[in-house]
C-alpha cells in the first residue's frame, strides 16, 4: 500500500456523467494516484487514455436483479493500493481542489472527510464547462455544511457523511470493516457505514476545499422505483442498529398505503 490517494467511482449507466467526472479528475490541482472505476452493468465503458492518470476498471455485476453498491465500493477500495481513498458518486464532478483537500486533511486527521455538495441545474450548460460555470449554475445542498475555502470543520452528524463524496484512510476503512454487503440495491448501506465509523471513534470532517458538483438527473421523492430495496434494507438496518433509516421516505410510503410501518412496534412490511 502506498501513501498516495485513490478515487473510487461506481457506475451503472450514466456514461455522460462519468465522462464529465473523469474530466474533472484530469483537471485536479493534485491528481489522484489511482482511479478505480467499478462497472455494475454490461455497457461498454470508454474513457480517454491519459498518460498522467492511472485507471483501473473492474466489474461487480448485479445479483438477482439488484445492484450491489456495498460490494462494488468494497471491491473498488480493495483494488486500490493507496493509503487514502475518496469515494465519488458517478454523477458528481469534483471541484479542482477535492483530491488535494482529501489527501491533505487525511494527513492531519483520522476520520471521514467530505465537503460542500452543490446541485447543478437541469439546464446547466455542461458541454464545455469550467469550475466558475459549475459554481454559477449550482446551489449548495441546504442540509449540509458548506465551510469556506480553506476551512476545516469537525462534525459528529455522521448521517450527513454521504458516499456522494467521502474520503478516509485505508486503515480506517479496514477498521470499520468496509461496507456491509448484506445491503443490496438502493439505500441504507452508506448510513450503516457512517454509523459504524462513529462506533469506531471516527469523526466527520468538512473541508471547504473538497467541493463536489452533483449533475442533474431525474429523481423521485419518495423513490418509488426502489421501494422494495428501501424496505428490505431498512429492516436489516434496524436489526443491526435498533432504528429505521430513511424514515421520511418510509412515512411517505406508509401515507400512500404501500407499506405497513410502525417504528415503535418494529413493524415494516410491504403491502
Amino acid at each position: 500500500m502506498t501513501g498516495g490517494v485513490a478515487v473510487v467511482t461506481i457506475v451503472a449507466g450514466r456514461r455522460e456523467h462519468l465522462a464529465r467526472q473523469m474530466e474533472g479528475l484530469r483537471r485536479q490541482d493534485r491528481r489522484a494516484d489511482h482511479v478505480v472505476i467499478v462497472r455494475m452493468d454490461a455497457e461498454p465503458l470508454e474513457y480517454p487514455e491519459d498518460a498522467g492518470q492511472r485507471i483501473t476498471v473492474v466489474d461487480v455485476p448485479p445479483e438477482s436483479g439488484h445492484l450491489r453498491l456495498a460490494a462494488a465500493r468494497n471491491h473498488g477500495v480493495r483494488v486500490s493500493d493507496a493509503g487514502a481513498v475518496a469515494l465519488l458518486d458517478v454523477d458528481c464532478i469534483p471541484g479542482p481542489g477535492l483530491v488535494a483537500a482529501c489527501a491533505d486533511t487525511l494527513k492531519q486527521v483520522d476520520g471521514l472527510v467530505t465537503g460542500p455538495l452543490r446541485y447543478l441545474a437541469e439546464d446547466a450548460p455542461l458541454s464545455d464547462w469550467t469550475e466558475p460555470l459549475l459554481r454559477e449554475w449550482s446551489q449548495q445542498h441546504p442540509a449540509r455544511p458548506a465551510p469556506a475555502a480553506g476551512e476545516l470543520v469537525r462534525d459528529d452528524r455522521h448521517e450527513l457523511a454521504w458516499t456522494t463524496s467521502l474520503a478516509f484512510r485505508r486503515s480506517s476503512f479496514d477498521r470499520i470493516g468496509g461496507f456491509d454487503e448484506r445491503f443490496t440495491g438502493y439505500g441504507g448501506e452508506d448510513t450503516d457505514f457512517a454509523i459504524r465509523a462513529r462506533q469506531a471513534g471516527l469523526g466527520v470532517w468538512w473541508s471547504g476545499d473538497a467541493v463536489a458538483y452533483h449533475q442533474y438527473h431525474p429523481t423521485q421523492s419518495p423513490p418509488l422505483t426502489h421501494l422494495a430495496d428501501i424496505v428490505r434494507n431498512s429492516v436489516l438496518f434496524r436489526e443491526i442498529h435498533g432504528w429505521y433509516p430513511m424514515q421520511g421516505w418510509l412515512d411517505e410510503f406508509a401515507r400512500r398505503g404501500l407499506i405497513d410501518f410502525d417504528p415503535e412496534a418494529g413493524r415494516l412490511l410491504l403491502r
